[in-house]
């Protein structure tokens, strides 16, 4: 006999023993009572002990049925609350969620919305991944991430997050020194840092009369991350090429200067990817829509708690 068919017929012997009846266990059980009659004859048959003494009256279980019953009843039970345990993690927003994403946008976006999250649901817990790099969400056990730019084509589901416009910031001594481009070709002639993680973060792009436009920069300084370019450019060493909310705050106290204005590209657009859409997790279910709630402006919100989110949309604007 197989384990599946001694466990299903474990079950049928510890509905028969709570309710005394074949009939009684048939019915809730939703089987013939033939089909309960064959589950116990099997199983006494498999173990080679008598489990019931059956008369026409009653039943009886003897004392290796009174012993086994109590093992029975152990799986059945352990069933349940693996099944109900499995339950609340689908409808209770609970467990360990993984999210992925970049180091500057995660530390100064991501992270100060967390509280709130994880007090609205106490028995939730949180991995911040910060990391530049593009994780394989199912290699590395990723709930959610969040990408920038144009999406390649994968098996990932994407939900739109917001869109994140771009500057070309200087400070004010290197652009008195320095001069004020005019155009995006001007900047072969200027000072540029720029990111290094792939030979194309070299070349800015541009529109230009409505035309797609690309200028291969050159400067004295280039580094994995915006966060180790923007001291230079506030030092007025050059000029950076960065997403606003990185220097949304040098813009408004007048340390970084916007420029070129005109010609900036269409803003970066950012999403939510996620490995699965079909029995997804309580727990990703709410992460996800918190952080569009949050951070997508269009999307309605039902909270009493605005402030951190309408800060955060104006970080990004």
């Amino acid at each position: 006999m197989s384990l599946l068919q001694r466990l299903s017929d474990m079950a049928i012997f510890a509905r028969v023993a709570e309710t005394g009846s074949f009939t009684q266990a048939a019915v809730a059980l939703q089987m013939s009572k033939g089909a309960v009659s064959k589950a116990i004859s099997r199983l006494e048959q498999h173990l080679s002990v008598r489990l019931l003494q059956r008369t026409t009256r009653q039943i009886r279980l003897t004392a290796e049925g009174q012993a086994f019953f109590a093992y029975c009843q152990q799986v059945v039970r352990q069933a349940d609350q693996a099944e109900h345990h499995l339950d609340e993690m689908r409808d209770e927003p609970a467990g360990t969620i993984r999210i992925s994403v970049a180091v500057t946008y995660g530390s100064k976006i991501i992270a100060p919305l967390l509280p709130e999250l994880l007090q609205r649901y106490p028995k939730l817990r949180v991995e911040l991944d910060l990391t530049d790099r593009l994780v394989d969400l199912v290699g590395e056990e990723v709930d959610v991430a969040i990408r920038f730019g144009r999406l390649v084509s994968s098996s990932l589901i994407a939900r739109p997050l917001t869109k994140l416009p771009i500057v070309l910031v200087g400070a004010p001594a290197y652009l008195a020194q320095a001069g004020i481009p005019q155009h995006p070709r001007d900047l072969t002639q200027h000072s540029c840092l720029s990111t290094d993680n792939s030979p194309q973060e070299r070349y800015w792009r541009f529109t230009d009369q409505g035309q797609p436009l690309e200028v291969l920069t050159q400067g004295p300084l280039h580094a994995n991350s915006n966060r180790a370019l923007k001291p230079a450019v506030l030092a007025g060493v050059g000029l950076m090429y960065v997403t606003r909310y990185q220097v949304a705050n040098e813009i408004d106290a007048g340390r970084l200067v916007p420029i070129l204005t005109e010609y900036m590209p269409e803003p970066l657009p950012v999403h939510l990817v996620y490995p699965h859409r079909v029995h997804m997790k309580a727990g990703v279910k709410v992460v996800l829509q918190y952080l569009q709630c949050r951070l997508s402006p269009q999307t309605h919100c039902q909270s009493t708690t605005q402030a951190v989110a309408e800060r955060v949309v104006d970080l990004a604007s």
